[in-house]
């Protein structure tokens, strides 16, 4: 059987399986029957985190390696879990995001070929926290260089991802009855006034190439009655911002809107940046264009991935996905062909890439 034949037959597998991030008991199963195929030559060890299971593959005792590719196996809900395919294309909840990159490093690990120290980290709560990655990176720091293929599309190679901070604002005010607006202060409004603020700080961007901080206002609650002034309410809002917009000048700016506002921070994690002068990302670079014919465009994006946290920890890291699109979405697919380039191009660094 060749490469592409097992990477398809185990993406197809992969995708049937319901792994939603919360069901923890879905996707523990499936990271155990992911281990009880793992070859024998190499070492593996699984760990929980509140219950989340990750497992870590490698070729080595040791726990400082020259490569780890870091994975999730964890999906969205949606409506059925099944592939269909056409002649080009794999379609289905995960293809791309990222069950097609999982199926590629399992194939890839089977036939492993390197002297290199390499590991592969599979997570399962990328999607709704990414505490495993952050738990596994504090566990094994000594990296020479990450490898995630979970960021962008179409062989582009991220150079810089949006942060996350999702913030809960608060605030007490006074309510009143509703025909008598004048003796009470509206909570709601009061939030929404302060919503209106950010956004004459962070107009809300246009396009994916309208890449600048968005702050979404993604829920608000408040209100015990229908004839009645709000005296209390809570908006909750998802700020994704680039790298030149710290966390700390954003909460700053709140505060000044209006010092009465309770923030609470939900999430928050730092934007991400690669450096394409690092002589390990040259490396990694240089076995695209070995494999593709051509340099991958150098591009930003929205989304944030598992990435943030070993760009925490200085680690060089290389994000970069195969050809694919619509993540999350009912036609979400990856190309065939691709994830064959993309085994080619790990198979490449793995043998003659000089990692430092």
């Amino acid at each position: 059987m060749n490469k592409l034949d097992e990477i398809l037959i185990l993406l197809k597998d992969l995708i049937n399986y319901p792994g939603v991030s919360k069901d923890k008991e879905a996707t523990n199963k499936l990271l155990d029957q992911i281990k009880e195929s793992i070859p024998a030559n190499l070492f593996v060890k699984k760990h929980e985190f509140d219950g989340f299971g990750s497992l870590v593959i490698s070729n080595t005792r040791d726990d400082d390696f020259d490569i780890v590719f870091c994975t999730h196996i964890d999906v969205v809900p949606c409506e059925e879990y099944k592939y269909t395919e056409d002649e080009n294309n794999v379609y289905g909840r995960g293809a791309v995001d990222m069950k097609g990159q999982v199926a590629v490093l399992l194939t890839l690990f089977k036939h492993l070929d390197t002297s290199k120290k390499v590991a592969l980290f599979i997570t399962s709560d990328e999607e709704i926290a990414g505490n495993c990655a952050k738990q596994l990176v504090e566990i094994y720091p000594n990296i020479k260089l990450a490898i995630i293929p979970d960021g962008g599309k179409d062989f582009n190679f991220i150079c810089e991802e949006k942060g996350q901070l999702q913030i809960k604002l608060s605030v007490q005010t006074k309510s009143s009855h509703a025909s008598q607006p004048y003796n009470g202060v509206n909570a709601i409004t009061t939030l929404y006034d302060c919503y209106l603020k950010l956004l004459e700080k962070y107009p809300l961007p246009k396009s994916s190439d309208d890449y600048k901080t968005s702050v979404t206002l993604s829920k608000l609650v408040g209100g015990d009655a229908l004839n009645q002034v709000p005296g209390y309410a809570e908006m909750y809002l998802d700020i994704r911002n680039v790298a030149d917009d710290k966390h700390d000048d954003i909460l700053d700016l709140v505060k000044e809107i209006n010092s009465e506002i309770k923030v609470d921070i939900v999430t928050a994690g730092i934007a991400f940046t690669s450096d394409i002068e690092n002589e390990n990302i040259k490396e990694y670079l240089k076995a695209c264009k070995d494999v593709l014919g051509y340099d991958p465009k150098i591009v930003k994006t929205e989304a944030t991935s598992d990435a943030i946290y070993f760009c925490a920890k200085n680690i060089p890291t290389a994000l970069m996905n195969p050809i694919g699109d619509y993540p999350h979405c009912p036609n979400e697919y990856v190309n065939k062909n691709s994830l064959l380039d993309l085994y080619k191009i790990y198979e490449k660094i793995l043998k003659e890439g000089v990692i430092k």
